[in-house]
């Protein structure tokens, strides 16, 4: 009896382990994947300053990375390829990741700035108020440098190029975790978080009605022409500065005592940086909508087509920068909009007009209006906030604050954010005590950026729009 008891008391034993470890199982299988992953699987969109340097300074932290660029390769001209001037913002961040040296190397330090009479051509020296010199670089050379670094983290870093994000899901096979969609239809799953960095109409941002329903693009009243071109003119062989082109006021033109009354700001000025390397200048020609009045042919199309770049109109950035084009931007011509600039140039300020080399018309782009990106928070809320709810996604650089460049300040902003993001990260951590940072940490760190960003930048974003309307 004593035998079969214990046959019993095995057999039961049996049943309820193989039950145990069957119930286990089934859990392991369906439980939240946060508990599975405790280490955070960041995918971060964009592949520009701000998303590189996410990615290093995560790296920093021992967490792995991948960044998703649209881009195959650094366009050698195009509608990103700016001339930036990195001041305190952007060099502190550069320095963070370990890129200031390499961006040195290939930079211009800028001490002053150059204002230039376009009549006469006299050049008046403007020392820079700040203490330390700018940095001035093309934005594809800025990338490049970051780039050499976040390459060499190939550890924790991967850089896969050629890779656009239509847009980010939930993943439904595992609660709690995403799907980056790319353009080619193949899909990424299993990542912890998503930054996006993919620029002012972010797919990440519109993938995420949270984030979206708080954005609203604002038009100003301005507009650039863009020029480039492989000579110096004369008298601008300093690269130590920017040099500001004025043409004469209006009291000026009407004959009136500049003493009489404050000039109006005039119709455009005109702004010529060095590129590095000695790699020529490029022309920005800053135009206020008073402009058109006289000169109707840059008044802007109503309904911008990226093909309209060849034929001198304006620019759609959006599908530009997904043209698949096979002639370089800086080889484009346009003879019409080239004589048309070169008589207005000659008209306006001919001083400058003597000095310059007639190729840079050649090229000449007018860009679309200047526009910024204005979040509000959404309803039944009072604060903006960068990050979903969750705290898996967050946002950084232009797609969430893009800005005019009338200050400058939309690169190293975006860099500063990479900066503030991973910061957050940093103080999550140290207040749990963690040395591997885990999901539900990285959570927290993303939904304090999220609402802490926005007081810190908006206010920049709303000076340099108020400076584009004037």
């Amino acid at each position: 009896m004593r035998f079969q008891n214990n046959n019993a008391s095995l057999l039961l034993s049996l049943v309820l382990g193989s039950l145990i470890v069957h119930f286990s199982l089934a859990f392991a299988i369906h439980s939240t994947p946060l508990q599975q992953h405790a280490s955070p699987r960041v995918i971060v969109i964009g592949g520009g300053p701000g998303g590189l340097i996410v990615s290093i300074l995560l790296n920093n932290i021992g967490i792995n990375t991948t960044v998703l660029e649209e881009a195959r390769g650094p366009d050698e001209w195009s509608s990103k390829s700016y001339a930036m001037s990195l001041n305190e913002r952007g060099k502190a961040a550069l320095d963070r990741a370990g890129c200031l040296e390499s961006a040195m190397r290939v930079g211009n330090e800028k001490t002053c700035s150059y204002f230039v009479d376009g009549i006469t051509g006299d050049i008046k020296t403007i020392p820079r108020r700040e203490d330390t010199p700018s940095l001035g670089l093309s934005r594809p050379l800025l990338v490049e440098c970051i780039e050499g670094v976040a390459t060499d983290l190939s550890s924790r870093v991967t850089l896969r190029k050629g890779a656009g994000c239509s847009h980010v899901t939930e993943d439904g096979g595992e609660p709690g975790l995403l799907r980056v969609h790319l353009e080619d239809g193949a899909v990424i799953s299993g990542a912890t978080h998503v930054v996006g960095a993919d620029g002012k109409w972010s797919n990440v941002r519109q993938s995420f009605p949270e984030l979206d329903c708080q954005a609203n693009l604002v038009s100003c009243t301005g507009f650039g022409v863009l020029m480039f071109g492989e000579s110096i003119p004369k008298g601008f062989e300093k690269n130590d500065g920017t040099y500001v082109i004025f043409p004469p006021t209006v009291a000026a033109d009407n004959g009136e005592s500049p003493s009489s009354a404050p000039p109006p700001p005039p119709d455009f000025y005109i702004i010529a940086s060095h590129l590095a390397n000695g790699g020529g200048m490029s022309i920005a020609m800053v135009c206020s909508d008073n402009i058109t009045k006289k000169y109707p042919w840059l008044q802007p199309e109503a309904d911008p087509k990226p093909n309209d770049l060849v034929k001198g109109g304006w620019e759609d950035e959006i599908s530009l920068e997904k043209e698949k084009l096979t002639v370089p931007i800086k080889d484009f011509t346009n003879d019409d909009l080239a004589n048309k600039l070169e008589r207005l140039f000659h008209e306006t300020v001919p001083a400058f007009h003597a000095i310059l080399d007639k190729r840079f018309y050649k090229n000449a782009r007018i860009n679309r209006r200047a526009s910024w990106l204005q979040m509000s928070p959404a309803e039944g809320t009072t604060i903006v906030s960068y990050s979903t709810e969750e705290g898996n996604v967050a946002l950084v650089g232009d797609a969430a604050h893009a800005m005019t460049a009338s200050m400058g300040e939309g690169g190293n902003c975006a860099m500063e954010s990479a900066v503030k993001l991973v910061d957050a990260v940093i103080l999550a951590m140290e207040e749990k005590g963690e040395t591997d940072c885990t999901v539900d940490t990285m959570n927290e760190a993303f939904l304090k950026y999220g609402t802490s960003r926005p007081r810190e930048v908006q206010p920049v974003q709303e000076m340099s729009a108020a400076r584009n309307n004037k």
